[in-house]
């Protein structure tokens, strides 16, 4: 579908007003022309990668003084030149929101801050002791804080699930917790074979292979999901935590099936696999070796699942769940102080207080330097480039993400079609956080069995290509997902893709008015639904969702 220029001024008469945002994302593309995104103009055919850069001296207190001179940036060995530099400070700004009516709903944020935070609770690896005792630290630490930064909550289950969405609303925050209730599981060291192993008297056993591949799975989902919210993103994960490498003196074959809903194949030699990740699961890894020394290796596995968190801005806060316990945990402190280090963040192990080291946490992320470059070397190769930074002061301790894969921002646009997809669904879902990349209102109307959706989207939230004849074209989708009694797949879905070609007239006049049109209608039989409304901008793939209930007579 095609926007014409002469509908543009009959369509912005609307009188619905959008506040805007813009934001760093961990790694972007820009296309062959120029993009527009509000009043910043990307260079083609090259990428802008970001680095967050948290800065202590000998104390570990914030340095926030430090300019861009200061900092000398490098990959791979080469001096790199910063293009963009800023200092972002705690706190959060509360946005006014305009009165809607009734029947229109907005994703604009209610706040604006200088980093997001995540607490992921989880119940896959430990026991169930000591998940309780991080939950109680967690109702503990959301007891006594005063959140100036949003928070949200999520349970690492046999799925990922959503407890809460962003809020700095500590009291609500701890009611959810309060509220959810772990699930019972078998200490998984009590089997024949782990009592058996001698890697299990170490008490580093509290899990198996099937969890650490949907661990994995589930840490590569968040990633992708988070990677829709620009800026930083600090990732609390509350757990004990896994070995790189468990030593099995018996080979256990696990046959367990595939988790309802999940996408699985079948590769050649057995293994069933995730296809988005390339990530086993269900067992369906592989020893490598012979004899008594057959193990199960996950480093490829949590290099990959680091590196997208890398490339989604996150940086991830290990909490060691199972505090000062009898055991030793030295192989899951190493994971835990690998995939923290490798994404710019902090572990936290051989400590009772779990309330405090999360409010480390949230607080270590909270002030950081941005330091944003185009790499000198076009060879887009696929390699892994090191970046190094270095403080012309002494005595200056940094952490920040190890690198990027340099892949080529031509074949990754090709790449990610599926990805993206992938990811806009993911973001549909009933207990999918709400995105606010793109921004909108949407009119919900109900005529009898139809529903219609208008989308007013805020077209500075979108990216536009400048052509050579003048025009500013954009290209984004817009789509509703419509819930019934089963919350996990649609009663009924529409979207539509709209391509926008616009005068440079028309554009301003668009601009200025922070107003661009999309309607999708719906057929659904008289029941009670949950409206799942979206936009994903096809140019940066940066999306927007929000929900909304409706009753059909």
């Amino acid at each position: 579908m095609t926007l014409s220029n002469r509908l543009i001024p009959l369509l912005i008469a609307s009188t619905l007003a959008m506040p805007g945002q813009s934001g760093a994302q961990g790694t972007r593309q820009a296309s062959q022309s120029e993009v527009i995104q509000s009043d910043k103009v990307l260079r083609s055919n090259t990428r802008l990668v970001v680095v967050d850069v948290v800065v202590t001296d000998s104390n570990g207190q914030v340095l926030s003084d430090l300019k861009a001179e200061d900092f000398n940036l490098q990959e791979n060995g080469a001096p790199q030149k910063i293009s963009n530099f800023s200092f972002r400070a705690p706190g959060a700004k509360r946005i006014a929101q305009p009165q809607l009516p009734p029947n229109v709903i907005s994703n604009a944020p209610t706040f604006q801050s200088s980093s997001l935070n995540v607490m992921l609770l989880d119940t896959l690896n430990g026991e169930f002791s000591e998940m309780t005792y991080v939950k109680n630290e967690l109702v503990k630490y959301l007891g006594s804080a005063q959140l100036d930064r949003p928070v949200a909550l999520f349970a690492m289950e046999d799925r990922l699930v959503l407890l809460s969405d962003f809020t700095t609303d500590s009291t609500s925050l701890k009611s959810t917790v309060e509220r959810f209730k772990l699930p019972a599981r078998f200490n998984n060291a009590d089997t024949a074979g782990s009592i058996a192993s001698a890697f299990t008297t170490h008490g580093d056993f509290h899990t198996n292979d099937r969890n650490i591949g949907e661990t994995l799975n589930q840490l590569n989902a968040l990633a992708k999901t988070l990677s829709g919210y620009p800026g930083r993103k600090n990732l609390i994960w509350l757990s004990e935590g896994f070995p790189i490498t468990l030593f099995p003196d018996i080979q256990i074959q696990n046959q367990a099936a595939p988790h309802p809903g999940s996408n699985y194949v079948r590769g050649a030699a057995g293994d069933k696999t995730n296809p988005a990740t390339g990530i086993p699961v269900n067992g369906g890894i592989h020893a490598i070796g012979t004899g008594a020394t057959n193990y199960k290796d996950y480093a490829a596995l949590i290099k990959k699942v680091s590196e997208a968190l890398m490339k989604a801005q996150v940086a991830v806060y290990t909490v060691d769940a199972g505090a000062l316990g009898k055991d030793s945990r030295l192989e899951s402190q190493h994971t835990a102080n690998e995939i923290a280090s490798s994404t710019g963040g902090r572990a936290f192990h051989s400590t009772n207080d779990l309330a405090g080291s999360m409010r480390a946490s949230i607080e270590d992320g909270s002030s950081y330097y941005t330091l944003e470059y185009y790499p000198d070397d076009k060879n887009w190769d696929g390699q892994f480039r090191q970046i190094q930074i270095k403080a012309n002061r002494p005595g200056v301790n940094m952490r920040y993400r190890l690198g990027y894969y340099a892949l080529d921002p031509d074949k990754i646009s090709k790449d990610e079609s599926s990805e993206v997809a992938e990811n806009f669904s993911r973001a549909l879902q009933m207990d999918a956080p709400a995105a606010t990349g793109v921004q909108f209102q949407a009119q919900v109307v109900n005529a009898g069995k139809k529903v219609t959706v208008n989308f007013h989207i805020d077209p500075t939230t979108l990216a536009f290509q400048h052509q050579d004849d003048g025009q500013e074209r954009g290209r984004f989708t817009c789509t509703v997902w419509a819930y019934g009694k089963d919350k996990d797949k649609p009663a009924g879905m529409t979207n539509d893709t709209l391509n926008a070609n616009l005068t440079k007239d028309a554009y301003q006049q668009m601009i200025k008015q922070r107003f661009l049109p999309c309607t999708r209608e719906l057929d659904l039989k008289p029941g009670t639904y949950t409206l799942r409304v979206g936009v994903l901008d096809r140019t940066t793939n940066k999306m927007g969702t929000s929900s909304v209930p409706v009753t059909v007579q």
